[in-house]
């Protein structure tokens, strides 16, 4: 009898120590935020546009009341700092801000032109409900224009903007997939350069949005854009290419269009810098590894090993010349964007010390070597010959 009392006592005890709910918050009582622009706006405020889920009613059809209901709602607030402009969003939604589902941040060009991305975003860094893993983008002109825009395949513009940079960095490589972690990464490396995806309106279809390009900060602060053909190759420098197409000029091409140009799909890429202190002086070696398959044949004939032989060896000189072309670029503007000063400060922390402060012409006398080697793995089809021509 005593033992059972005892047991009771000590279960009595341990349900007292349990936590209860006493802060508890309902799913009533919180706007769930799926994406946030930021502006510039007058007199050193900022504009901020949130884009919260919308409960709607299921069950309907598309088209109709319930089922075809919009899923989100557009906030517009200001502010004189970040988190001004955020403790007002519950004036227009009488609901607390929830950051936990937040998928993409997208600021404009302009605004980073003026503030370091550093002092815009420190509220997210904070903060104990937002996720590092939100994408961050930047964008041409006013940011809160493309949360306007009606998705194409996804049900919110963030969640669209989420998916373009996920697979477009899978796939062709020609922007890139920022996180605010991989951000602040950028910022805190010992070169402070962040690559971002660019965003801005086709030209030709002026509702649509695109991902052009990578935008360049530097200690946070704007350094300009890069192309998406030097997208591609940056992120070949830095053993970031996952697969792609490869355009393949003919040897007897009349002109300089590339719309009869052999396409090779890359299945597998390596690539490996090596760099060397000589005198000084920085020479960084590249090697390249590509194991690839024909993707179109328009010039070309693969009848023997001497006509694969010749392809491969033009399918490497041309990432060769790519790669190179990219790099003279940003010796030019001397941007380190392959982060060659942070391997040297891991190999040598003592000789970058002295280098840190003029690292930015140093690089821009960088010499480099590249090699790549171009393997065929598959024709795709028995014909060696573009289907085009004659027997």
């Amino acid at each position: 009898m005593m033992r059972r009392i005892a047991v009771a006592g000590c279960l009595m005890v341990c349900l007292l120590l349990l936590p209860g709910c006493w802060d508890k918050a309902e799913l009533t009582d919180r706007s769930f935020i799926l994406g946030l622009a930021v502006d510039k706006a007058d007199n050193g405020m900022v504009d901020l546009t949130v884009q919260i889920y919308k409960p709607v009613h299921s069950g309907g059809s598309p088209g109709t009341e319930g089922g075809g209901a919009i899923s989100y709602v557009n906030v517009q607030t200001k502010g004189e700092t970040m988190f001004d402009g955020i403790r007002d969003i519950i004036l227009h939604t009488g609901r607390k801000a929830q950051w936990s589902h937040l998928q993409a941040i997208i600021v404009e060009d302009q605004l980073v032109q003026v503030y370091p991305i550093g002092e815009i975003l420190d509220f997210f860094y904070r903060d104990h409900e937002a996720r590092l893993s939100s994408s961050f983008f930047i964008t041409r002109g006013k940011a809160s224009q493309y949360l306007e825009m009606k998705p194409l395949i996804e049900k919110t513009v963030s969640q669209q903007l989420l998916q373009i940079t996920k697979y477009s960095n899978r796939f062709n490589h020609k922007t890139t997939d920022t996180s605010l972690l991989d951000l602040f990464l950028g910022l805190r490396s010992q070169t402070g350069i962040s690559l971002v995806p660019y965003i801005t309106k086709d030209e030709k279809k002026g509702e649509e949005l695109v991902a052009d390009g990578m935008a360049v900060l530097k200690k946070g602060k704007w350094q300009g854009t890069v192309s998406s053909q030097d997208s591609r190759s940056i992120h070949m420098l830095l053993n970031k290419y996952k697969g792609g197409i490869i355009r393949v000029p003919c040897e007897t091409q009349s002109d300089s269009s590339g719309d009869n140009d052999n396409s090779l799909e890359v299945l597998s890429f390596h690539s490996r810098l090596k760099p060397h202190i000589e005198d000084e002086a920085v020479h960084l070696q590249v090697f390249v590894q590509i194991s690839g398959a024909l993707g179109e044949m328009k010039c070309t004939k693969l009848k023997t090993p001497e006509d694969e032989k010749k392809f491969t060896e033009a399918a490497a000189r041309t990432v060769e010349e790519s790669l190179r072309e990219t790099f003279n670029r940003m010796k030019h503007k001397k941007l380190d964007l392959i982060g060659l000063g942070d391997r040297i400060y891991r190999k040598d922390p003592a000789l970058w010390k002295r280098w840190k402060k003029n690292w930015e012409a140093r690089f821009a006398e960088t010499q480099i070597d590249i090699k790549a080697n171009v393997e065929i793995k598959n024709s795709g089809t028995a014909t060696p010959k573009p289907l085009s021509q004659d027997k």
